[in-house]
């Protein structure tokens, strides 16, 4: 009996830690990626990007705040991190070049620079 009982909590516990799971998260293959989109609870997305069959990160991957406002813009080649990352935090943006996974270069800007034209 006390084994029964034991094993209809950890089954309805493990349901209903799916359950929740697959609410936060969504997998979809995209040819030979799988595109993946996490949400926090509030149902606003964390984080969406792609993944290759083997676990690696690949393509673009893009990163929010629990309010939907932007956190990181970044591309992966393989696992590796490359091309320019884009930061938003405390009203500045940084701007991160890799190069399999080296850093070339780093820029900050204010988030709130106009920028002039001249005519």
């Amino acid at each position: 009996m006390k084994n029964t009982f034991l094993t209809l909590v950890l089954l309805f516990v493990t349901i209903f830690s799916f359950a929740q799971d697959s609410k936060l998260r969504k997998t979809e293959k995209k040819g030979d990626l799988l595109e993946v989109t996490l949400y926090y609870e509030n149902g606003t997305i964390m984080q969406h990007g792609f993944y290759t069959e083997d676990g690696k990160l690949h393509a673009s991957w893009e990163s929010y705040n629990m309010d939907g406002s932007r956190k990181c813009i970044a591309t992966y080649n393989f696992g590796a991190k490359v091309g320019i990352w884009t930061y938003w935090n405390n009203n500045k943006i940084t701007k991160v070049e890799y190069d399999n996974n080296k850093i070339i270069s780093v820029k900050e800007v204010p988030e709130d620079i106009s920028i002039k034209k001249d005519f």
